[in-house]
Order: C-alpha cells, then structure tokens, then sequence
C-alpha cells in the first residue's frame, strides 16, 4: 500500500473529529414568539391549591433532590414527573385532590437539573440518573411503608419518563404507569410544531457523532431551549437542557420499544386540543393498551393537567389498579 493511500486513511478519523467538533460550537436559539398556552397557569386555578411545602432526599451520588409531598393514608403512593422547562409546582392541584380523595399518597419530584434538584440547572451527571433519581425516592418512600404501592406518572417530558422508566431495568418497581399528554419524541407522528422547543441540530449531530466514537467530554453543552415569554418567567424555571438531559428526559429515539414496555393497563390522556401534539394520533401510537387511550375535550397541552374531570379520571383508574 503506498503513501498516496495509506495518509487519506489516516485522515479520515482526523476529518471526522474535528466535523464532529466543530457542529458542536453552534447553540440553540429561540426563534419566534410563538409557544404554549401558559394563561391557564395564571389564573386562579392554580393559584386555588398551594404547592405543598420542598422537601428534599439524599440521593446515592450525595445531592439534594427536591419534591413535595401530599399525605393520606393508603399504601398507594403516586410519584409525579413534571414537564419540560418547570418545576412540578403546576400539579399541585393535581397532587392535593389524590390525596384529598385518599386515592393516592402522592410525591410531586422535582427532576434532577430543574428548581432544588441537583447542583446545577439544566444538566445531569449522565444520560440514567434520572431513573435513578426515581429509584432512590421509592426507596426512601419504602422505608417509611414497606407495604407501598408505587405508581409513576407524568406530564409532558414527565409522561414520557414515565413510560422510559416503564419500559427500562428498574419498571417493575411501580406497579401501574400513566401519562398526561406524554411527548414522545421529534419522530412520533404526535409531533407538531409548537414554537416551544428550539434545537440546535448541527450540535445535536456533532455530539451524536463525538458519542459514536466514546468522546462524551461536551455532552454537557446546552442542546435545547425553551420559549418561555417573559411575562411568565419568574427564575424558578430552566429553560435550556444540556445533552444528556435533554436525551435522559424523553423516549429513544426509536420510541415503539419503550411503548411497547407499558404494562397493559397504563393511562394515557390528552387534550383534544393540545396544541404541542396531534391528539388523534395517540390511539393509533399507543394501540396495545386496554382502552385507556382517550382525547379530553375542549383541554389543551396545560389545562388537561388542571381540572377536575382529568383528576376524577385518574382517580377513578388508580382504584381500579389498587
């Protein structure tokens, strides 16, 4: 072999480092003013139940991991997983009214990378602490009623947790699974454009190109942000995720196997007027379950998750579970 191809060979691996490199330097930027209905998240019915008071638990890499807590006296026990950009602070009606109708004991959890979880905003350790996180708090909620039965569900990027926690080594530690318009990933064919997340692709790429080959040294760089209007900021929220987070926080990208890791008698419900997803597409996407599939009507992506009917809907399906 002479030099004339042996030098090209040889810099091929030198090419596609430094490609993988340079896709890196290129963030997210939000464009357009358009995003989610946060009007409802305003109004009075949030503000008619307070979020219960923080509190924290020591997770196995020694950091502090915030949630709040909603008591009643069954060994039910709910653990509710927040949406993209916030803090579970927003299910707090939902949270109060288990409790309050006794139907589950119920743990609001602050994700790791979001308000009190973690040391730093907008970023993991790496992509599976989340569902460690989650396993540290059923520990601890075991400790306390070695009798619990633990049900996980979540909202938005939180119902899509769920369902990849479901789906992953540690899903048979909860015994019933549901998600509230659950976002299930750029490749489902419930994906719409809303204005709310902006991707930075060619940094997506060149850390998709950096990992293939072992290199996970910029897999912190934000990847991802979030447009929040200013009228709805108040800095309790995050809006940019690093790599690892944003992947943690969502299905693979082939999502049919993590579906298809659902028990069979999950919940999933969304508004038929979600504007960040195409509702009439969850039945065809989620066909396996045992007619638990449904579209609310007149709710979008935000109000599905603050009224009543939704809470006497998962009310109903938790006694049924238990």
């Amino acid at each position: 072999m002479t030099w004339k191809l042996i030098i090209p060979i040889l810099m091929f691996p030198v090419i596609y480092l430094l490609i993988g490199f340079a896709l890196t330097l290129i963030a997210p930027r939000v464009n357009g003013t358009d995003s989610l209905n946060f009007d409802r998240l305003r109004s009075g019915d949030t503000a008619a139940v307070e979020p219960a008071a923080i509190k924290q638990f020591t997770a196995r890499d020694g950091q502090a991991i915030s949630y709040a807590h909603y008591p009643a006296a069954t060994d039910l026990k709910v653990i509710l997983l927040h949406g993209s950009g916030y803090h579970g602070s927003y299910l707090a009606p939902l949270g109060d009214y288990l409790a309050r109708q006794g139907a589950a004991e119920v743990f609001v959890l602050n994700i790791r990378g979001h308000l009190g979880s973690g040391d730093r905003r907008g970023d993991i350790e790496h992509v599976g602490q989340l569902e460690e996180d989650i396993v540290d708090l059923i520990a601890m909620i075991k400790r306390d009623d070695p009798d619990a039965n633990i049900v996980i569900g979540g909202h938005s990027s939180g119902g899509a947790l769920a369902i990849r926690f479901a789906a992953g080594q540690h899903g048979s530690q909860a015994r019933g699974y549901f998600a509230l318009a659950p976002f299930l990933g750029p490749d489902a064919p419930t994906m719409v454009q809303s204005g709310w997340a902006h991707i930075s692709l060619p940094r997506i790429i060149g850390l998709t190109m950096l990992n293939f080959v072992g290199i996970h040294w910029l897999d912190g760089l934000e990847t991802i942000r979030f447009n929040l209007p200013e009228a709805y900021r108040n800095g309790s929220e995050t809006l940019g995720y690093s790599w690892r987070l944003m992947k943690n926080l969502a299905l693979n990208r082939d999502y049919a196997p993590d579906i298809a890791g659902l028990p069979k008698t999950s919940l999933v419900l969304v508004g038929r007027n979600d504007e960040a997803m195409d509702a009439d597409k969850f039945p065809i996407v989620f066909k396996g379950l045992q007619d638990n599939v449904e579209l609310v009507d007149n709710h979008d992506h935000f109000s599905l998750v603050l009224d009543e009917p939704t809470f006497k809907r998962v009310e109903t399906w938790l006694r049924a579970l238990y």
